[in-house]
């Protein structure tokens, strides 16, 4: 089973209540009680009135309630956004159960063929197909392998992330790689 982080948990809707009473004023008139009296009635409650008074800085009504007008109201919706880790996860469930080479085959050929260029005498610089495939594999199912050892590393650890120190003891444990 992987592990991931576990995130603090936020409130959704901080400003519910302000948003809850913008949308009650836009729908028309309330009938409930407001702090200030009652709307339809007459008599004392009609003329009182909290005061409210601006502020130098500011400029704006101290006793005025705030407006949802920094976030625009746009008919598009927003997509979901899955939490940290969960696409992660699936993709690595995906890549678990498929078959197919990850490793792009243009770009090894021609990492393979410059190698060969480097290292090789100068006689062999044709590969056949199927020499090319089963190097491709090869070279994923090492690197593979030395993903999982070095997440187990990590794991060990106690951490989550992978590290470079993580891949060394990997391979210094696995015997993959140049001696140190």
């Amino acid at each position: 089973m992987a592990r991931t982080k576990h995130f603090a948990s936020r409130t959704r809707d901080r400003n519910r209540t302000d948003a809850t009473a913008s949308s009650s004023a836009a729908a028309g008139p309330s009938t409930t009680p407001t702090r200030r009296g009652n709307v339809g009635e007459g008599g004392e409650n009609a003329q009182q009135s909290a005061p409210t008074t601006t502020s130098p800085a500011t400029g704006r009504k101290k006793g005025a309630k705030r407006t949802n007008q920094a976030m625009p109201q746009s008919s598009t919706k927003k997509p979901y956004r899955y939490k940290p880790g969960t696409v992660a996860l699936r993709e690595i469930r995906q890549f678990q159960k498929s078959t197919k080479l990850l490793i792009p085959a243009a770009s090894f050929i021609r990492e393979v063929r410059s190698i060969t260029h480097r290292l090789a005498p100068p006689e062999v610089t044709r590969w056949t197909a199927e020499a090319l495939v089963a190097l491709q594999e090869a070279a994923e199912d090492y690197l593979v392998g030395l993903f999982s050892d070095s997440m187990l590393c990590a794991i060990h650890a106690r951490r989550v992330t992978l590290m470079r120190k993580d891949f060394e003891l990997a391979r210094r444990l696995g015997g993959k790689g140049r001696p140190w």
